[in-house]
């Protein structure tokens, strides 16, 4: 089993660096399940699949850079105007990274959020939520 660490990560808005990157994650697929009515003598919950599966949401942090037109300001566009994004790129190295699958799309729910410690770099916080595709990874490498 090979091992990934998160220091060759990138978020990338097409073909833009959006932050250098400092993490990235997903929340996953969920399947919410419900309770199915028990028949006399059942001895266990019987479950079932109560809706679609949601293809979950993103969350990535990076340093702050407030003079960045392409990554981090167009990021903060797209949030305000709640346009869908196709074209933000999960990387996990140069060769393998996560985007969201065709016909799926993101929006970005949460942009413009900068940390900024008194004795240390700034940092900024971007949030998604997936839509009618499920993020799939391309690529194989480790």
């Amino acid at each position: 089993m090979s091992k990934i660490t998160g220091k060759n990560g990138s978020v990338r808005y097409g073909s833009n660096i959006v932050a250098d990157q400092v993490s990235w994650s997903m929340s996953g697929i969920s399947l919410p399940t419900t309770k199915a009515a028990g028949a006399f003598g059942d001895t266990v919950a019987v479950k079932e699949a109560a809706e679609v599966p949601d293809p979950g949401t993103l969350e990535f942090n990076g340093n702050f850079d407030p003079n960045d037109p392409n990554g981090q300001e167009a990021l903060a566009t797209v949030c305000k105007n709640g346009t869908h994004l196709t074209d933000l790129y999960l990387y996990v190295n140069t060769s393998t990274f996560w985007r969201v699958g065709s016909g799926g799309y993101i929006i970005v729910t949460k942009a413009q959020a900068p940390v900024l410690p008194r004795n240390g770099y700034g940092t900024v916080s971007f949030s998604g939520d997936i839509s009618s595709a499920f993020m799939e990874k391309v690529g194989t490498g480790t």
